[in-house]
């Protein structure tokens, strides 16, 4: 039993991106998996790799897990951006860049036993969850192994960040239960009520964090970097 005067101490990882840092004072809680979900093109890749990219003075290990993406493309696309460029001299020594071909023998067991492999981590991004999971028998096996994965990285890992595909940008998963086994939900979307269509990102879920749910800051996306605006989108 827990002393009365006894306060826990919530360590947190950042994002790499000030303003969403700012909107869960400081990041994401430590020991905790992520789920970020959203459309084709609403900028999940760039914000995981700038997750990794951009963290605490570059001594984090870090890894990309990709089973959509060669580390060429990933690479590619890093130069694009200016603070994104830094991912090649990072490769081998604090990130790495790890990619998979999906087929039926990569299931649960076998992800677990390829991420083991590598040292403590501090960063982990899995680009995604849906194919990770794709050849599961039915929406209960789908669940269980989801279940499991999560288990298993608030162990392995200080902070997971998993990327989602979703049918449309109104909704925060696919529907076989993501966003309820996640400790952390952000969504990403299109605003189509503006003269010209903004990236939006919105906080669903965060445990362990005192913040606004729901609120809609763009998404900023150019060639100097990734932020949030403060105000939020009507």
């Amino acid at each position: 039993m827990h002393s009365p005067g006894l306060r826990w101490t919530m360590n947190k990882v950042g994002t790499g991106i000030i303003g969403l840092d700012k909107l869960m004072g400081g990041g994401f809680p430590s020991n905790t998996v992520v789920l970020l979900s959203g459309g084709p093109g609403s900028g999940k890749t760039l914000l995981g790799l700038n997750y990794l990219v951009n963290n605490e003075g570059n001594k984090s290990r870090c890894c990309y897990v990709s089973l959509n993406e060669s580390e060429e493309e990933l690479l590619r696309a890093c130069s694009q951006i200016d603070s994104l460029k830094k991912a090649e001299s990072m490769l081998n020594k604090s990130l790495s860049i790890v990619s998979l071909e999906l087929d039926r023998d990569l299931d649960i067991r076998k992800f677990t036993e390829i991420i083991s492999s590598y040292p403590e981590m501090d960063k982990l991004v899995l680009d995604n969850i849906n194919k990770l999971l794709m050849y599961s028998r039915d929406e209960k096996e789908y669940r269980l192994n989801l279940s499991r994965l999560v288990s298993f990285l608030r162990e392995k890992v200080k902070s997971s960040l998993l990327l989602c595909e979703t049918p449309n940008g109104d909704l925060i998963d696919t529907g076989n239960g993501e966003a309820f086994e996640c400790d952390g939900v952000v969504r990403l979307s299109f605003s189509e009520y503006e003269e010209k269509p903004k990236r939006v990102l919105e906080l669903y879920k965060m445990r362990y964090t005192s913040f606004n749910p729901k609120i809609s800051h763009e998404l900023i996306i150019n060639n100097k970097g990734l932020d949030i605006t403060e105000t939020k989108i009507l």
